[in-house]
């Protein structure tokens, strides 16, 4: 996780933003309540420095995605947040990962774009990975990817609107999805599960799995209620000032070990 000392609006690359819209103190005590809720539940937490020149640095998720110990460094589409990738780069180093890049004429996004579906790999395009990198992606992982074309700009990462529940249960927000893109998750999917629009904006699928809980916004009841029925416990931590830069609980968490998500 990255701290969000330096967090702000300061350019508008999606279309929650709005220039000067947070509210500094409120996002660092949300922030502060999302790490210690981790370290409450036994995770261990490592922190990375936040620069005062990038303000999105604090969305640890969209800076790679990783495999056991080997981490496919993002791309940033929009020249804003691409210098970010260094510092977390340097992270993954000094932790002895693996490091592998994908070409520079091509943009990826990590963890914010591509989520881990037991052994397959669910890669999002459209809007900031670019077309054809789940390609790139199965030839370095020796992975199964699925791309899944997204259309609503409010959903313009995968982990905005998809959440892998366990080896047979997909959430989804059906409107984040192109035809040929559900017809491919309801092929694949043995349960598929639709949030419904308002909890879908209030980043219902931007959750983080650990073996038996979720962490998940506040709010969003049915999302919950359904959850439970599938025995997972529900911890709740609000960061909605985070809404206004387009990211949500599991944008503001880079998961890099086994056992906290469905890519062991």
């Amino acid at each position: 996780m990255c701290e969000p000392r330096f967090f702000q609006v300061q350019y508008e690359i999606n279309p929650w933003m709005k220039i000067g819209s947070i509210d500094p103190k409120k996002a660092f005590k949300q922030w502060e309540e999302l790490y210690k809720t981790y370290l409450k539940m036994g995770i261990a937490v490592d922190l990375i420095e936040p620069q005062s020149h990038l303000p999105d640095m604090v969305f640890s998720a969209d800076q790679g995605l990783v495999k056991k110990k080997t981490v496919i460094i993002s791309n940033f589409h929009y020249p804003q947040r691409r210098k970010e990738a260094v510092f977390y780069e340097n992270w993954y180093k000094n932790n002895s990962f693996d490091i592998r890049k994908i070409s520079e004429n091509l943009f990826f996004e990590g963890s914010g774009e591509s989520l881990w579906w037991g052994e397959k790999l669910f890669v999002g395009k459209g809007f900031r990975n670019s077309e054809g990198i789940e390609l790139k992606l199965k030839e370095a992982l020796g992975v199964e990817a699925v791309a899944l074309e997204l259309i609503n700009p409010y959903f313009y990462h995968l982990d905005t609107c998809l959440f892998p529940l366990n080896k047979d249960t997909v959430f989804y927000y059906p409107e984040a999805f192109s035809s040929q893109s559900l017809e491919t998750l309801k092929k694949i999917v043995p349960d598929l599960i639709p949030i419904g629009k308002k909890e879908a904006f209030n980043f219902a699928a931007n959750s983080v799995l650990t073996d038996h809980h979720v962490v998940t916004e506040t709010g969003n009841p049915r999302f919950k209620g359904k959850l439970k029925t599938y025995g997972y416990e529900i911890v709740e931590v609000d960061v909605s000032e985070f809404f206004k830069a387009g990211g949500g609980i599991h944008c503001l968490t880079g998961v890099v070990a086994e056992g906290l998500s469905l890519d062991s």
